[in-house]
């Protein structure tokens, strides 16, 4: 008798429980999101438009226009028409580190959201965004690489837009330039790989460390030169013995090449057996090395009010690139994230989690009821 009367209450919880998980799931896409965009820059490619999330502190989030994620888009094609970027107050109190995070294969399109859903896959990015002491010291940007291309393909097309990208923003974001750090699984890592060793050409970015997970790398070291594009960036790689997508063995290679020079920073590698591809599960689990790459790229000390100034300054986009291009050739749109319905409402993830959250309640609602009202009439 004492299991039937219970039997409603956990037949209720079973309901909720995962529920609560849709709601919650959902709601880290959104975390700290400000807008989605598109960039362009008509000197690298006419027709070439990088979709791409930006995250920020709410310190500076506050200065920006609301989120687009409720206005219209065609999924298949981003919208190229340029808007210039809105002049926005920035509080220039102190300064922000920047993640730039790369996704992988799978995450591909121009939906401007599947490269930020899967938790297990961006386990970096949500390390900073659920942690408040990072999530309110870090702007994070993360591009999505459009379908039936690579981060490398074309001879780096989409990367040397990334590049152009990050350096419009080091300009217009008070980003601290010691503090720029770079990660990526799969497909994104073998591209940060390339990031890296593209330094010293017009992509030029100070990278202070990198946490990669799955990739490989086309590049050779000869001499010390060829190292050095390194000698600035602490490598943290994280690779699998029996990986047949990215084998492991030419990051090691490079890795202990590069670790036999003396320089200041190092290259660090971890090789899991038996794992698969499917790497970045332990990769992100690592809780001592996640901690201790945060922790080496954190700000050396907080502002204080005894040094922090009153006042904000209005900031608008540059007008000339270092290559002089114009913001006329070089542009930021607005490009909306979800679909909306014919008639103009948009049925986002959330509303579906939360719809499901109430339905899931009701019906708790009527199991527990109808078993009290049950177990009256027994006695």
């Amino acid at each position: 008798m004492k299991v039937r009367k219970l039997l409603p209450i956990l037949l209720s919880m079973l309901l909720f429980l995962p529920l609560m998980a849709v709601s919650a799931y959902t709601a880290v896409d959104l975390r700290g999101v400000m807008d989605a965009h598109a960039y362009k820059n008509e000197t690298i490619s006419e027709n070439a438009v990088l979709p791409y999330r930006i995250y920020l502190p709410d310190a500076i989030a506050a200065g920006f226009p609301p989120a687009a994620d409720n206005a219209e888009q065609n999924e298949d094609a981003v919208d190229t028409d340029a808007i210039q970027p809105p002049a926005i107050e920035i509080p220039r109190d102190r300064t922000y580190g920047l993640l730039i995070w790369l996704h992988d294969e799978d995450c591909r399109g121009t939906d401007n959201t599947a490269h930020i859903s899967d938790d297990a896959k961006n386990g970096l990015m949500n390390a900073i965004l659920s942690d408040p002491e990072y999530s309110s010291d870090y702007i994070i940007i993360a591009p999505q690489c459009p379908r039936d291309t690579t981060w490398t393909a074309n001879d780096n097309l989409y990367l040397r837009l990334l590049a152009d990208l990050i350096n419009t923003h080091i300009r217009t974001l008070p980003v601290d330039e010691d503090r720029i750090v770079l990660g990526g699984i799969s497909m994104g890592a073998t591209a940060a790989y390339r990031l890296i060793t593209m330094q010293g050409s017009d992509t030029t970015i100070p990278i202070s460390a990198a946490y990669l997970v799955a990739g490989e790398t086309d590049y050779t070291v000869e001499t010390e030169e060829d190292a050095s594009v390194f000698s600035a960036t602490k490598v943290y790689a994280f690779l699998s013995e029996n990986d047949t997508v990215t084998p492991p063995d030419s990051v090691k290679a490079l890795a202990d090449k590069i670790n036999s020079y003396d320089f200041t920073e190092d290259f660090t590698y971890a090789i899991y057996p038996e794992v698969g591809h499917e790497v970045w599960h332990q990769a992100f689990s690592e809780q001592a090395l996640l901690e201790a790459f945060l922790k080496t790229n954190a700000a050396d000390e907080p502002p204080t009010s005894d040094t922090v100034p009153d006042d904000s300054e209005t900031v608008a986009p540059d007008t000339n690139t270092d290559d002089g291009t114009s913001t006329d050739e070089m542009t930021t749109q607005t490009d909306a994230v979800d679909t909306p319905g014919e008639n103009g409402f948009t049925i986002s993830p959330s509303i579906i989690a939360y719809v499901m959250l109430a339905v899931s309640c009701l019906i708790a609602v009527v199991l527990l009821l109808g078993g009290l009202l049950k177990n009256n009439k027994v006695r």
